[in-house]
């Protein structure tokens, strides 16, 4: 997930830390590489189980003879893997260099694979006895405010479509939502959950950091409007049931969506357990277009409940997706039966409940 930007968060190339190397290095090399393990050191969630001085000096002799900032580029993976980050990653002349994790296992299921490779877009439908059906799929918007703003109009547009049907209650689709832009997502989907604290950020000691909130329907991250919607036509009823279907596809900012749902009246959670990148990460320039993404704080939701791996579902329900025929979906179905007799949450707004300080 990548945190929407705050203005000013830069950082700009400096000195090399620590032990120098025997041979020197060329300058914009030297400088590149100071400058990286510097925000590493600084901003990494697990930052504070590497012995620095160390590892510095580790990397310098394993630099020695690169004459070009392309010839660091092998010692990045193996240090994404000291820090356990394999959420973040370093972007150099276009291309991604970061850790794959060999202790995550293949992913097997082919239907969900399938739709997700068709990059599909949001849906939204009626079922049934007036069961709102919502897939929100994630959405790369960009990170400027006016990007956010645009992707927020078109979720809130489509759910728009079915305020006037009277919803008595809604599922929201999340299998196919591997990430991306969270205020869009959030603030598109407001009507479902009215105004209210959502969850937030936590650094590696448990301290809070940005929390997330609704604010007359809109986004704020702290204090930070994101988008700047208008309210809805029709008036909603926020405190409906919801059933939210997961599966291992489910990633970063779709983990997200999903947390800000945990400790809500009235919700229930179907599927499998999601991909577990519940990790906030934040890029910064290191030189040129070239910027690091780390991840530096764990998701936790309204009520400071902290997630640091994968959500589990309550029904935990392996296969059986049919995202073209949802009377066919095994995860349809078994949400459409305990909404046959959820009841609505107590008409209070979102995140009333304590949170973590």
């Amino acid at each position: 997930m990548l945190k929407p930007s705050l203005l000013g968060l830069l950082l700009t190339s400096g000195t090399a830390w620590g032990q120098a190397p025997t041979a020197p290095l060329p300058d914009s090399v030297a400088t590149y590489l100071a400058s990286s393990l510097r925000l590493f050191e600084t901003y990494a969630l697990n930052s504070k189980t590497v012995d620095w001085p160390q590892l510095r000096q580790q990397l310098y002799q394993q630099a020695q003879g690169a004459q070009t900032i392309g010839a660091l580029m092998p010692l990045y993976p193996p240090l994404f893997a000291q820090l356990h980050d394999d959420h973040g990653w370093l972007t150099y002349q276009g291309k991604t260099y970061k850790w794959r994790n060999p202790a995550r296992t293949p992913y097997a299921n082919t239907a969900v694979k399938t739709a997700l490779a068709q990059k599909p877009g949001i849906l939204v439908k009626l079922l049934p006895h007036r069961i709102g059906y919502i897939r929100l799929p994630g959405i790369n918007a960009g990170g400027s405010l006016a990007q956010q703003q645009a992707a927020a109009a078109v979720v809130r547009d489509s759910v728009a479509r079915l305020l006037p049907h009277r919803v008595r209650a809604w599922i929201l689709d999340l299998r196919l939502n591997d990430g991306g832009a969270m205020a869009p997502m959030l603030a598109g989907i407001a009507p479902l959950l009215g105004d209210g604290h959502l969850g937030g950020f936590v650094d590696y000691a448990g301290q809070a950091q940005e929390q997330w909130f609704l604010k007359g329907g809109n986004f704020y991250l702290d204090t930070l409007a994101i988008t700047a919607l208008p309210a809805p036509a029709v008036r909603t009823q926020p405190n409906r049931p919801i059933a939210v279907l997961l599966s291992g596809m489910t990633a970063s900012s779709g983990e997200i969506v999903a947390i800000s749902l945990k400790g809500r009246p009235a919700t229930r959670f179907f599927g499998e357990p999601t991909y577990g990148a519940t990790t906030a990460n934040t890029s910064y320039p290191i030189q040129g277009k070239s910027y690091l993404t780390l991840a530096g704080s764990v998701d936790a939701d309204r009520t400071g409940q902290v997630y640091p791996l994968r959500l589990q579902p309550d029904e935990l329900i392996i296969n059986g997706d049919n995202f073209t025929d949802l009377q066919q979906d095994t995860k349809v179905l078994a949400a459409l039966n305990w909404l046959k007799t959820a009841k609505a949450g107590r008409k209070k707004e979102a995140g009333t409940t304590k949170k973590r300080q």
